[in-house]
């Protein structure tokens, strides 16, 4: 990689984490683009560089967090997988990815505010979808895959068909969205724990629904 483009790249990230932490800890509205670029240790003229202003950069974030977030889940689930001795089915899987989607974004409460309910629009909306995207980078030379890609060759190796596997993704995260915003926050009606059992149940009727016989 040439200086000029990783000195770029290397800008753009630091804008990006720095909005982040921004939007996280001080709010969305309370944020200015020349809080963004002071903490990023740039100009404020480089901002506009790289985004067109506060909310294409908060949109960009949206997409890369909730994509990592589903990326890391299912990484996980592979890990699991190949390490456990228990057989894992279909169901079992997808219980495994919400679970720890559930359970990363609920350890941080600016985090919940800030993602929680966006996941579904991170996984489906128009632009950068995966974090080497996000960042301009690639992982061992190669782009990391969609996270959508990565549920269908799961579902392909098990020889399993699921009926709209958008629809099925988008009622899951939809449904987590919602347990990890109130419960996360304000543990009404019950704890996250208490209700856990309850979603398992949800994402396994869900899930066993979509699947084509």
């Amino acid at each position: 990689m040439g200086k000029v483009l990783q000195n770029k790249l290397q800008k753009r990230t630091a804008l990006l984490d720095s909005a982040f932490e921004l939007f996280t800890t001080v709010g969305f509205t309370d944020t200015t683009i020349r809080d963004i670029a002071s903490k990023a240790g740039v100009a404020k003229g480089t901002f506009y560089l790289y985004f067109k202003d506060k909310t294409d950069i908060r949109d960009a974030l949206i997409r890369a967090k909730a994509s990592q977030l589903l990326q890391d889940a299912y990484e996980s689930m592979a890990d699991r997988k190949n390490t456990s001795a228990k057989e894992m089915d279909v169901a079992d899987k997808f219980v495994y990815i919400i679970d720890h989607i559930v359970d990363n974004v609920a350890k941080d409460v600016y985090f919940v505010k800030f993602i929680s309910k966006h996941l579904s629009w991170g996984l489906f909306a128009k632009g950068p979808r995966t974090p080497s995207e996000y960042y301009g980078i690639e992982e061992n030379g190669e782009p990391i895959l969609d996270f959508e890609v990565q549920i269908q060759n799961m579902l392909d190796a098990d020889n399993v068909k699921i009926r709209d596997l958008q629809v099925l993704l988008f009622t899951l995260l939809e449904l987590i969205s919602s347990v990890t915003y109130d419960l996360a926050l304000y543990g009404e009606p019950m704890s996250l724990e208490e209700f856990k059992p309850h979603l398992h149940r949800s994402i396994r009727l869900l899930v066993n629904d979509a699947i084509i016989e």
